[in-house]
């Protein structure tokens, strides 16, 4: 069983995540912005973090900077982005930050998305 933790600012979307990865056999923590998720962060270890890019207070990209920059702090945690921006640039911030994956909310199922986290996690 992995620990994940899903940081989504979007309730409805953040349980619906939350519900089929715990059906899916997974231990999950929800943050609801990047300043929760970064506490949460700090304090617990994780198997790997699902995050959204657009988010109040602190957006995904700087949640990815810090934990990357912060490899002491945070552990080399495998990082995901779950989001809708498509955009190239965003896209490449994000892949130029190290992120281990970018996955589109809008291309995939709810089980595609358990389907592609246990990829990660195994990996």
């Amino acid at each position: 069983m992995a620990k994940i933790l899903i940081v989504e600012d979007e309730a409805a979307l953040l349980d619906i995540y939350s519900e089929i990865l715990i059906g899916a056999g997974h231990q999950i923590e929800k943050a609801l912005n990047g300043r929760e998720a970064l506490a949460q962060l700090g304090k617990e270890k994780f198997d790997l973090v699902l995050l959204d890019l657009m988010m109040p207070e602190v957006d995904g990209i700087e949640v990815l900077k810090t934990v990357r920059e912060n490899v002491e702090k945070y552990g080399d945690i495998k990082v995901v982005i779950l989001t809708n921006l498509s955009s190239d640039v965003v896209i490449k911030q994000s892949f130029d930050a190290k992120v281990d994956g970018y996955l589109m909310k809008t291309e995939l199922t709810p089980q595609q998305v358990v389907e592609e986290v246990d990829g990660f996690l195994k990996g």
